[in-house]
């Protein structure tokens, strides 16, 4: 001891009792109390109140300094290090590029100004209960942790520094914490923590834990509560329990190797520096695991995940967003989970080209009309709970901004691949309609025709029943007019026969009403009616003055002109209709 007094007293003077303490302690590796006890909770101790413990509790800073970077004083230091409690350190302790052999301690301890360790090296920081002005540590390395629980700082500026083991500021409030750069060798615990974080470039080798913190943006972040682009996390990042955001929280381009857990978070609360705009900016983001937005989640502004990998589930749960969320271009290896979510009249989702292997919604969380867009959006399959029907799917689709083919021919291919054909056909259907209703003039005219015969190509059935309403019909015509003498013989003299007698011979085929209306209405098949039948060529006068209005209807209807013309008419409406299903089947006639 008298070595080391000795020491002291020649470079620094007259030693106040906490600097005789200090010395005392740091020879035997003991904490150098100050106060009256060692009791954290005791009010005497409390830094809040160092303005009231006299010189007697006073240590300067630049005594400190000279027991780590001495070669002759820290030899004599035990390698428990400096362990200093309840004082007030005066002026800054000043340790540029310093190796320092064994750790730094500080509980219930006043430092009135900064602590430089820029580029130095040594074992272990720790403190706790602590008043500090700015730590400005940019390229230290620590070999041990970093220990900042329940302290209250300005700037803690570790930029580029390597940090072996953790780094917790568990309760601690700061200014601005600065970890551009630097790498963290266990895990990253700002728990409970209070202040503004950035941390671009920043490896962390297990876990970022912001559990309860609140985080509020600055001038000096440009509106960024939380700035970690380009970090990479081995394990998770947790922005849950508690966890409120005032400002944006930036995951640009961060690696994640577990989940990005957002569960009851709450990103721009009220208060916040920039509601309406982005609370959460995680473009580029790989996360290896799964994404929770879920389970109390609320946004107040824009949330956006362009362009992201997650190779898990995107799980947004009971969650609320008063403006939107945005996953443009992501590739979900998991499910998409769009359940018990609330929004605002005006928010919107954007899930434009984003590929997902399932899709979990319900109706209550869809936005409003116009305020969906989901062109590109590609999933494998509708999760058991979701709207499962097409006239459901279709009740989502048109809600899409504006209109797009590709989320109609996803849904029914979907549809299709669960056995429900008639479904993916009812929404093919309702997007040919809606692609063509914006044509006008012929282009309309034959849209309509498509649409009433084939439904577009996918109701090719409807051709082939208007095909059998027109045999039918026209069989009940020809049988009608057959009956009353207006179809003939084509042979001369079976006309004769049978127009002078009521005869036909022997050996001429007989008439068949049915078969004869199916010949003409498909004149490709030739089965002998026509050749030998036809509606009578000769002009027949009929004096019907006697008979009523509708019985002389009825006369026109099976007269010879009019079966003649009702015979070209199933002629041409039958070549219409074979080609128009041929095309439907075929989906010739079919856009897509």
């Amino acid at each position: 001891m008298a070595n080391l007094n000795a020491l002291a007293q020649t470079r620094f003077g007259t030693l106040t009792a906490a600097e005789t303490n200090l010395l005392q302690n740091s020879l035997v590796g003991k904490l150098a109390i100050s106060g009256p006890n060692n009791n954290l909770n005791d009010a005497a101790n409390d830094p809040a109140n160092a303005q009231n413990w006299g010189q007697n509790r006073s240590i300067r800073g630049e005594l400190i300094a000279w027991l780590c970077a001495d070669r002759e004083a820290s030899q004599l230091v035990h390698h428990s290090g400096i362990q200093i409690m309840g004082a007030v350190i005066t002026g800054p302790i000043e340790l540029v590029s310093v190796p320092i052999q064994f750790p730094l301690v500080f509980a219930s301890c006043k430092l009135s100004d900064d602590i430089v360790l820029q580029s130095a090296r040594t074992r272990t920081l720790s403190f706790t209960q602590t008043h500090t002005e700015s730590i400005i540590a940019d390229g230290l390395n620590l070999s041990g942790a970093f220990f900042m629980r329940e302290c209250s700082s300005g700037r803690l500026q570790f930029s580029g520094a390597r940090v072996e083991g953790q780094f917790d500021c568990y309760k601690s409030k700061f200014q601005l914490l600065l970890l551009d750069g630097a790498t963290v060798g266990v895990g990253l615990l700002l728990r409970d923590a209070d202040g503004t974080a950035k941390m671009s470039g920043a490896r962390i080798a297990t876990d970022f834990d912001c559990g309860g913190a609140r985080f509020t943006a600055t001038g000096f972040t440009s509106g960024c509560a939380l700035d970690a682009e380009g970090a990479k996390v081995e394990g998770s990042i947790f922005l849950r329990a508690g966890f409120r955001a005032f400002g944006l929280v930036k995951l640009l381009g961060a690696q994640i190797g577990m989940n990005l857990d957002c569960t009851g978070g709450k990103f721009n609360d009220a208060g916040g520096t920039a509601i309406g705009g982005e609370v959460l900016r995680a473009d580029s983001i790989i996360v290896k695991g799964t994404v929770f937005l879920s389970a109390g989640f609320r946004a107040r502004g824009a949330v956006h995940f362009t362009s992201a990998q997650i190779g898990g589930d995107f799980n947004c749960h009971h969650a609320t967003f008063e403006t939107g969320l945005t996953i443009e271009r992501a590739n979900i290896q998991g499910a998409f989970f769009w359940r018990n979510v609330t929004m605002a009249e005006t928010a919107g989702l954007d899930i434009i080209n984003t590929s997902v292997d399932a899709l979990s919604d319900d109706s209550a969380s869809w936005p409003l009309n116009g305020l969906l867009e989901c062109h590109g959006f590609s999933y494998k399959r509708i999760g058991l709970l979701s709207p499962r029907t097409a006239a459901e799917r279709l009740a989502w689709l048109g809600r899409q901004k504006s209109f797009a083919a590709q989320p109609y021919q996803q849904s029914a291919s979907v549809l299709k691949d669960e056995g429900d054909d008639r479904g993916a056909r009812q929404v093919l259907h309702e997007m040919e309609h809606l692609r063509r209703s914006t044509e006008t003039g012929l282009a309309w005219l034959w849209n309509s025709v498509l649409r009433f015969v084939i439904g577009y190509g996918y109701r090719p059935w409807r051709a082939l029943g208007l095909f059998i309403f027109l045999v039918l019909s026209g069989s009940l015509f020809f049988s009608y007019g057959f009956y009353a003498g207006n179809m003939v013989p084509t042979d001369s003299g079976a006309y004769s026969s049978f127009r002078d007698k009521d005869l036909l011979p022997n050996h001429y085929e007989r008439f068949h009403p049915i078969v004869y209306s199916l010949e003409n209405s498909l004149p490709l098949f030739k089965l002998g009616q026509v050749d030998r039948w036809q509606p009578d060529p000769a002009v027949r006068v009929f004096d019907d003055h006697s008979y009523s209005m509708t019985f002389r209807i009825l006369l026109q209807l099976i007269s010879p002109t009019f079966l003649r013309c009702y015979r070209w008419f199933q002629v041409l409406l039958g070549w219409f209709l074979a080609t128009l299903w041929i095309g439907g089947v075929t989906g010739l006639i079919r856009r897509d």
